[in-house]
């Protein structure tokens, strides 16, 4: 069932021009030349210094590398970092929680 639901989501997606993340409540990023980016879709903060920043929801994580690395904006669902971003990484789990 999750996977007819996922496959909707894609099609829909694809039909309005939007990115899936939308529909399935994933986490997004949208990094802005290297020194902002725009992370949408997360539940927890599992790291974070002035170099990595390491996010999670549900079974999927997110890490940032960089240096001089700051939260300029924080909310429930959503953040800004700021700082010389040099790499995003997504992480996936098999059915475990990040």
């Amino acid at each position: 069932m999750a996977e007819i639901i996922n496959r909707i989501s894609r099609n829909i997606s694809k039909f309005l021009n939007f990115s899936p993340d939308i529909l399935t409540h994933d986490i997004s990023i949208t990094i802005h030349s290297g020194y902002q980016a725009i992370v949408d879709g997360y539940s927890k903060i599992l790291e974070y210094n002035d170099n990595i920043l390491r996010i999670s929801k549900g079974n999927t994580g997110l890490k940032i590398i960089g240096s001089n690395l700051i939260l300029s904006e924080i909310s429930q669902d959503g953040l800004i970092v700021e700082g010389n971003i040099y790499s995003a990484e997504f992480e996936k789990r098999g059915g475990q929680t990040l």
